[in-house]
């Protein structure tokens, strides 16, 4: 039952995310086509069988096709190579209506232009809306540096606080990661600025890179770095007749010391436990009261081997962080406009980053994903709650815009790009230099997405 639940999850949360940003992006180009009065043939979100469609008292055909892996607006007189739409407009298009061809190039580029633009405002209004919600997120702390990492190299340590990193402000740990992702590829120095726990004085730390994780698939560039994010050792939840409710253990109390170990952090206390070789002396504070229990493990077998365990969870929500440890982003409604700008121009920068260290071969090709890959993506915002699966509509939008805007024949670049040749040239590019472009844009991104669900299989395999 739980996998039929996690499948209706994956698959419905995809394709609510792709009729959402492919939806805005052809209605970016259907409302500026319907304003310069050009006839809009048909309006369709999804590919093949039709599944579902309707016509308007202007003649436009609006419909669903069954697979929703992308979409189209089909005007009249438009030469972009697109589903069979012949009976439609000789059945339904009158002599009055409006030619795509017939209209001047500014036009016609503000209609091509206006699918991507649509798309970084979808962004926008996205943002502003998770703004007004507000998150939390957590506070730029660390809670594990590994053994001759980057992270270890700068000075970082358990507890210390990042604050800048190559001048860029941090405030949690999420931009600890976009400001390490930004430098994916890079041969240079990372200059991060930071203080340790309980000490408010700054230190400056840097490491070398050179062609970072270039050859790297699915990068995570915190965990790359060698760092984690600070979770206190907070007792979040008690396995019934587990040793350490047996012994007196409470929700909620914060383990510090086991045996003569200080415990600082929740992985500092897997290890401890798990490293154990008996009975456990823990310590632990309690409303303020430090209390001591002696535990003894109990031996949990699985897929990775034996290991010692006392029955407890960690916290599973940051409303369960202490205060110090968790940062609201809620704003009003003119610092979330703001915001949004700052947020949509950010993501924007480092997609077009990424892509031109993939096209310049200084990130590894295999990063690109397809669509398995954006419905598990969706699966896992949906399940972590509204606010995430709206950031993942923000950033996906964004990069439909921009991937759009590629300098490809069929694609919105490519058909800006046309238009430019046409007034440079002063007449209208051939029939025949029309089709080889289409068909090199056919090839290619058909190549694209063949490699991106070959990187997908890959992924699962």
């Amino acid at each position: 039952m739980e996998y039929i639940i996690n499948t209706l999850i994956t698959v419905g949360s995809f394709i609510v995310l792709l009729a959402i940003i492919i939806g805005i992006h052809e209605l970016g180009h259907f409302l500026a086509a319907r304003f310069f009065n050009v006839h809009v043939i048909r309006f369709k979100i999804g590919f093949g069988k039709t599944i579902y469609s309707k016509v308007d008292n202007q003649a436009t055909e609006f419909s669903i096709g069954l697979l929703p892996l992308g979409g189209y607006v089909q005007m009249l007189g438009e030469t972009a190579p697109q589903e069979n739409i012949g009976s439609i407009e000789k059945n339904t298009i009158g002599n009055k209506r409006i030619s795509y061809s017939d209209i001047s190039l500014g036009a016609r580029a503000v209609i091509t232009a206006a699918g991507p633009i649509a798309n970084f405002i979808l962004a926008i209004l996205v943002y502003i809306l998770i703004f007004l919600i507000g998150t939390k997120e957590l506070g730029p702390f660390i809670g594990e540096v590994e053994e001759n990492s980057l992270g270890e190299k700068a000075g970082l340590d358990i507890g210390s606080k990042v604050i800048r990193i190559d001048s860029r402000e941090i405030f949690s740990f999420n931009e600890i990661n976009i400001s390490l992702a930004k430098r994916v590829g890079d041969t240079g120095t990372i200059e991060i600025d930071y203080s340790l726990k309980d000490s408010d004085i700054v230190q400056k730390g840097e490491v070398k890179i050179s062609d970072w994780l270039r050859e790297e698939s699915q990068i995570n560039a915190v965990s790359s770095f060698g760092i984690k994010p600070f979770i206190p050792a907070l007792i979040g939840s008690l396995q019934e007749d587990g040793p350490a409710k047996k012994a007196g253990l409470k929700v909620g109390d914060l383990i510090i010391r086991v045996d003569d170990k200080n415990i600082d952090s929740w992985l500092q206390l897997t290890s401890a436990i798990t490293s154990s070789s008996g009975d456990l002396s823990i310590q632990v504070t309690r409303k303020g009261a430090e209390y001591s229990y002696s535990v003894t493990p109990s031996i949990l077998s699985d897929d990775n081997g034996k290991r010692l365990i006392i029955g407890i969870g960690g916290i599973t929500s940051l409303d369960d962080l202490p205060e110090e440890l968790v940062i609201l982003n809620k704003k009003n409604f003119f610092e979330a406009i703001s915001a949004s700008f700052v947020s949509t121009y950010q993501f924007t920068i480092l997609i077009l980053d990424s892509i031109g260290k993939m096209v310049t071969g200084s990130v590894s090709v295999e990063n690109i994903g397809g669509p398995i890959q954006i419905s598990l993506l969706a699966s896992s915002a949906a399940k972590a709650g509204f606010v995430s699966f709206l950031s993942m509509i923000a950033v996906l939008s964004i990069n439909l815009g921009l991937l759009n805007l590629l300098p490809i024949p069929i694609l919105d670049g490519g058909q800006l790009v046309l238009i430019a040749i046409e007034k440079i040239k002063g007449s209208p590019v051939s029939d025949s230099f029309l089709e080889y472009s289409y068909r090199i844009g056919i090839f290619l991104v058909g190549s694209l997405m063949f490699f991106a669900i070959f990187n997908d299989i890959l992924r699962i395999i």
